[in-house]
């Protein structure tokens, strides 16, 4: 699924939008680059954890998969 990202100065995502919904990025797990594919795993205040892939070709931003908040 695209989404729009709003990043932080260096390339960290610091908001992104899933439908109508606006979620901040309260701490970014993991980082990882292949190719022309990042990808970051981000925990937002809910403490839900997203997977957002950036195509560095395109500009495209994709959700990668959601988790549930960990307990």
């Amino acid at each position: 699924m695209k989404i729009q990202v709003q990043c932080r100065q260096g390339g960290d995502p610091r908001t992104f939008l899933v439908g109508a919904h606006r979620l901040e990025v309260t701490r970014v797990l993991e980082r990882a680059a292949e190719n022309s594919l990042r990808r970051f795993r981000v925990r937002v205040f809910d403490g839900r954890e997203f997977v957002l892939r950036h195509d560095l070709h395109t500009g495209d931003w994709r959700l990668g998969s959601v988790h549930a908040r960990q307990r």
